[in-house]
């Protein structure tokens, strides 16, 4: 292609916006080889044009509104929101307090059925010989294992 068709070329190829110098169209009219490229440029910009976008596109009455609606209704649901639904919370409610009436009852009952025990502070000591356990009564024998337990726990918990 020549360089006077090429100082020209986008000129003409954007359609006919102006006059062009008169060598220029005795070039083509003399050049077969100019002229070829010229009109496969100007299939080409043809082609482009149908493909390009129209210049303003704009949506339809109420597609924002619509958007917006799809949004809520597919935005995710938290776990806590499952609760809140009228069936469920009132299966966890009726769940929630039979488990502290359960308890409830367990723990009234246990500590009716044995009763605690409050056992003073005793000094560690040695305990005296005094007869042996074979020949001790047997309930002194289980007083002494009492008194042992106790003093036992009383150290396990001590704190100062």
């Amino acid at each position: 292609m020549h360089q006077l068709i090429r100082d020209h070329l986008e000129d003409y190829l954007k359609g006919p916006a102006g006059e062009f110098p008169q060598p220029f169209h005795a070039h083509l009219a003399g050049c077969e080889d100019c002229a070829t490229k010229l009109r496969l440029y100007e299939m080409q910009a043809e082609m482009l044009r149908a493909l390009r976008a129209p210049d303003e596109a704009e949506p339809r009455a109420g597609f924002y509104a619509r958007v917006m609606e799809r949004i809520d209704a597919q935005g995710r649901a938290s776990i806590w929101s499952v609760l809140l639904q009228p069936a469920i919370g009132r299966r966890l409610a009726v769940a929630c307090a039979t488990l502290v009436l359960v308890l409830g009852t367990y723990f009234v009952t246990a500590e009716l059925s044995e009763p605690m025990v409050a056992v003073a502070p005793t000094m560690a000591s040695a305990p005296s010989p005094a007869a042996p356990e074979s020949t001790r009564p047997q309930t002194m024998v289980r007083e002494d294992n009492r008194q042992r337990d106790a003093v036992l726990v009383n150290l396990a918990s001590f704190h100062e």
